[in-house]
């Protein structure tokens, strides 16, 4: 059977990528080009901090309820498209593409010399890594915000989106049990993936 590595180990890992991860996303979110809906996110979010800050506290459940905030937040959505698609993009990019290239070791992974293996001792293949990346970083619900805020009205949109965001929760929930205590550290994306992360041999 083959031995996890520490739990520590992981979350160094994952601590350290999701620090670089969120360093290029937001490098690549500032360029207009990239992200042509900048300015119109930014003057909305402050519209919507405006209308928080200007209601007292008792009736604060009753802003959130409205249409009004409900529409600035759709908005704020909807022009987060272009971050959320580089997003996706990066996310697939770095813990896809470049772990696979990098001998199955993103910087984090690198840094704490672990790795990502095949429970079968072969080499991991790409749809392992794929799968695996998919379901721990919740890709597949970010690529259905896209579609449906591109495609749906308001109250649509957040009647499905809230579901979605539900059965993500449940996911992330048994995947955080599962590698807690589990002994050799797999979460459901390992299991599905048929993956381990293990220390890599020097």
């Amino acid at each position: 059977m083959i031995k996890g590595c520490s739990k520590l180990q992981r979350l160094g890992a994952y601590i350290i990528d999701y620090i670089f991860i969120l360093l290029l996303i937001t490098l690549l979110g500032q360029i207009r080009f990239l992200n042509p809906t900048f300015d119109e996110y930014y003057e909305t979010y402050d519209e919507s901090m405006e209308m928080i800050n200007n209601t007292n506290e008792e009736d604060i459940f009753k802003l959130l309820e409205s249409e009004e905030y409900s529409l600035a937040n759709y908005n704020l959505a909807k022009y987060s498209v272009s971050i959320s698609i580089i997003s996706i993009i990066v996310y697939l990019g770095y813990f896809v593409g470049f772990q696979k290239w990098n001998k199955n070791q993103t910087l984090g992974k690198k840094l704490f010399n672990i790795e990502v293996a095949s429970i079968e001792n072969t080499d991991v293949k790409w749809w392992q890594i794929l799968l695996r990346e998919i379901i721990i970083y919740n890709l597949i619900a970010e690529i259905l915000y896209v579609i449906l805020i591109l495609f749906l009205n308001v109250n649509s949109y957040f009647m499905i989106s809230n579901i979605i965001l539900a059965i993500s929760s449940l996911i992330f929930l048994i995947n955080v049990i599962l590698i807690l205590f589990r002994k050799d550290g797999r979460g459901l994306h390992d299991l599905l993936a048929k993956t381990i992360v293990v220390e890599k041999d020097r």
